[in-house]
């Protein structure tokens, strides 16, 4: 899922582009100006559409604000009166002001602004009736409620009318014209590795990438399927094969990539305004994932990790405190309720204290309000699934909205987790899953968090694949994270808690 224009940018270099390696003998590319070529041609329709989905969310979030501005002063210029004939004191500004922020607010809770909602009209629908209609309701409380003020219900439900009638049909347009958009790719490379097409490519970004085929390294090979798709040609071949089945992107697989004089030839596509990548960094552009199965060591190396900046960790824990200390004031009300509604439910202690993996994989105890039965694990550990017939009623409440998570504030506070990150895992299981997954104890180089990338975008992981899907989730967001992208995953997180999942 992304959130903000990442789109691939066309790349087109000439002769005087440099191939250079790292110590490692791991090629890789370092681009010079260059004279621009002829771009292969696209569909208008689609590119038009593309152009409009790689929009980032502020420019979105300027258009609805703008069209919700329009509808409110039309709105006050038809209903705005009083019994006694005056217009109501609370002017279309201030009107502007509180909704329209609240607009925007409440689009980033659900998903409004998220590129893949453009991909699906059934998303843009849903997503923009919640995200009108909470803003509606979130303005008169705000307006009635708290400021004290008399205000036109009417208004406020003319000026969501009026959004949607023009902001609905633009998204819904966009989607339309990505239905004539695809950019065909084809894959350098036959071997193991180079098949493996992650299980996300139907969903999403992908949508809008086209598999073509692959090209081998063997000649021989030429013909035969590969998993529903043709082997197009061989690599000497491959300048031909783009032209004839107009491809847009050339993905190098883990096995040419280490081969200079290959590679020499893939490289020869960017003359023809294809763009040539490696595997690993094109799916984590379509998918905001790093897929496991197609890394290697030196990924590291060239990834620009966040984790090691100073400044980053310093703004990373002031947020934590931050978050953590407004966590506790505003819901310190409520927990004796839910204390007294797990004391009413079951026996036995209302917190639940758990060895967890953190920082550099040291251990610390999470704690938790207690939503099994006392003894659930008297057999041994045992994953957690989303209907656990361990769980009591008031704990399935507790859990899906997330309630149960509150006591780790504390752990925030005493700098064990961060408010972002990947979550926890028992020390069990992260022995059993550093056998079985690539990589996995790279979660560990950031502090575990109360919510994450990996939980606004996956479902309630509870087997080995979804231990992987999750990681290659957090491994993204270990190379990108940044306080807007952790913003955003707590306002998402609070959309996914208002719409009962977890």
């Amino acid at each position: 899922m992304r959130l903000q224009s990442t789109a691939p940018t066309l790349i087109t270099l000439n002769e005087s582009s440099v191939r250079e390696t790292d110590e490692g003998g791991v090629p890789h590319l370092r681009l010079v100006e260059s004279s621009p070529v002829p771009i292969l041609c696209q569909n208008p329709i689609g590119r038009v559409g593309n152009t409009l989905l790689g929009m980032s969310w502020p420019i979105w979030g300027f258009f609805d604000m703008a069209i919700l501005a329009v509808g409110i002063y039309l709105s006050y210029g038809l209903f705005v009166w009083s019994p006694e004939g005056r217009w109501v004191r609370f002017g279309w500004v201030e009107t502007c002001l509180i909704q329209c922020g609240l607009l925007v607010l409440m689009g980033m809770v659900f998903g409004l602004y998220e590129q893949q909602t453009l991909l699906r009209r059934s998303r843009i629908l849903a997503r923009s009736l919640l995200t009108i209609g909470s803003a509606v309701a979130v303005t008169y409380i705000v307006i009635s409620l708290l400021m004290y003020e008399v205000h036109s219900r009417r208004v406020l439900f003319l000026a969501a009318g009026l959004y949607l009638l023009v902001a609905l049909p633009v998204r819904l347009l966009v989607c339309l014209c990505l239905d004539h958009h695809h950019r065909k790719f084809v894959i350098l490379g036959t071997d193991r590795k180079s098949q493996m097409i992650p299980a996300g490519m139907g969903d999403g970004l992908s949508k809008r990438y086209q598999l073509a085929g692959f090209v081998a390294v063997d000649p021989m090979e030429v013909g035969r399927e590969i998993k529903g798709r043709r082997v197009l040609g061989a690599i000497n071949d491959i300048e031909r094969i783009c032209l004839e089945h107009r491809v847009n992107e050339v993905v190098v697989g883990p096995v040419l990539a280490r081969n200079p004089r290959l590679l020499d030839k893939a490289l020869a596509c960017l003359r023809l305004g294809c763009r040539v990548t490696n595997l690993s960094t094109f799916y984590e552009q379509i998918l905001s994932q790093v897929p496991v199965d197609h890394l290697e060591p030196h990924w590291f190396l060239f990834a620009d990790l966040k984790h090691y900046r100073e400044a980053q960790l310093i703004m990373k824990r002031a947020f934590d405190i931050f978050g953590a200390v407004l966590g506790l004031l505003l819901s310190l009300p409520i927990w004796p309720l839910i204390a007294l509604l797990i004391k009413m439910d079951l026996t036995g202690p209302i917190f639940y204290h758990q060895c967890r993996v953190g920082l550099n994989g040291r251990h610390f105890w999470l704690h938790k309000f207690r939503t099994m039965h006392p003894g659930a694990e008297r057999n041994g550990c045992v994953w957690a699934s989303e209907d656990d017939p361990r769980v009591t009623r008031v704990g399935r409440f507790l859990r899906k909205t997330r309630l149960d998570e509150l006591p780790q504030l504390w752990n925030i506070l005493l700098g064990q987790m961060s408010v972002v990150g990947p979550r926890p895992e028992r020390p069990e299981f992260v022995r059993e899953l550093d056998e079985l997954i690539p990589f996995y104890n790279e979660r560990h180089l950031i502090k575990p968090g109360l919510t994450g990338w990996a939980q606004i975008n996956y479902r309630y992981g509870s087997s080995v694949d979804d231990s992987r899907r999750k990681l290659e989730l957090d491994l993204w967001y270990l190379k990108h994270m940044s306080l807007e992208l952790d913003l955003i995953i707590i306002l998402r997180t609070l959309g996914t808690v208002f719409l009962g999942s977890r």
